[in-house]
């Protein structure tokens, strides 16, 4: 009995010393993390900085209404790669059930191309390795229960190579399983990381074309004030000044009082007015 306890599960298998599947979830999941990141900041380029730069070359409904808009459509987009992103974040329920989902279709088609490669000698699908894995657990507990009623030190040394081996069967099978469910669960993850990358795309292109809209928005409204506040603007400016009476008065005296008289010498059409002498 010493002998079955001291098979080693894991090194029953051939799988023993190569990378486990679950070794790329973690490279997949930085990645995502990255990406929300950079959507993250692009977001916060919109709100914060565009907005603020924009507050003095707004004018009028129309206008505020095309900035919003642009300002939305971007916002939606970055909102759109970070929500799809973070999918690839969320640890899926992984079973040897989720091998049947469309999603992992080119999983099975390799399977299927080299089963050995991924059940051993166990059998050609998933449920084969199950049934080996229970069926060795069966003989090694039928063999426990017959080697603890053998007298015999003989029959007991064969009883107990018997068992040992089919515990190192049955190990050697739930290895499989366990390496079955880590790619299965990577690949699940891969396949969302791969939607979120394109999910990513697409956001990006409607962020970018909410911020041209934005931009478009705001930049058309500092050339119509100048249109606007032009030569309109300088010809009223003259006809103001025109009608306006600039003829200055003399300093405490209204011009309404002064006595004016005609200087000696001069025209008597010029001296009627407010550059006069008082008298």
């Amino acid at each position: 009995m010493s002998t079955a306890d001291a098979a080693p599960p894991e090194s029953a298998g051939s799988l023993a010393g190569l990378p486990s599947p679950l070794d790329a979830v973690d490279d997949m999941r930085t990645t995502a993390k990255w990406i929300i990141g950079a959507a993250a900041a692009v977001g916060a380029a919109l709100l914060g900085g565009a907005p603020l730069a924009a507050v003095g070359t707004i004018h009028g409904f129309g206008a505020a209404a095309e900035a919003f808009g642009g300002l939305a459509l971007g916002l939606a987009g970055v909102g759109w790669a970070i929500w799809h992103t973070a999918d690839a974040l969320i640890p899926p329920t992984t079973t040897l059930a989720s091998l049947e989902t469309p999603q992992l279709a080119d999983l099975r088609a390799q399977i299927a191309a080299e089963p050995a490669a991924f059940f051993g000698p166990f059998g050609g699908s998933a449920a084969r390795v199950q049934a080996a894995c229970q069926r060795y657990d069966t003989a090694a507990a039928q063999i426990a229960v017959m080697l603890a009623a053998e007298p015999d030190p003989a029959r007991q040394r064969i009883l107990a190579q018997g068992r040992a081996d089919a515990l190192a069967n049955a190990a050697q099978a739930r290895a499989r399983l366990r390496w079955l469910l880590s790619f299965i669960h990577a690949w699940r993850v891969r396949d969302q990381l791969r939607r979120a990358r394109l999910h990513t795309f697409v956001g990006a292109a409607v962020a970018a074309l909410g911020a041209v809209l934005f931009i478009v928005a705001t930049s058309s409204q500092p050339a119509a004030a100048a249109h606007k506040s032009g030569m309109p603007a300088l010809i009223a400016a003259f006809r103001t000044a025109a009608s306006a009476d600039t003829r200055p008065n003399m300093p405490g005296v209204p011009c309404g009082d002064i006595k004016a008289r005609s200087l000696p010498g001069a025209n008597a059409s010029r001296g009627s007015s407010c550059f006069a002498v008082v008298a």
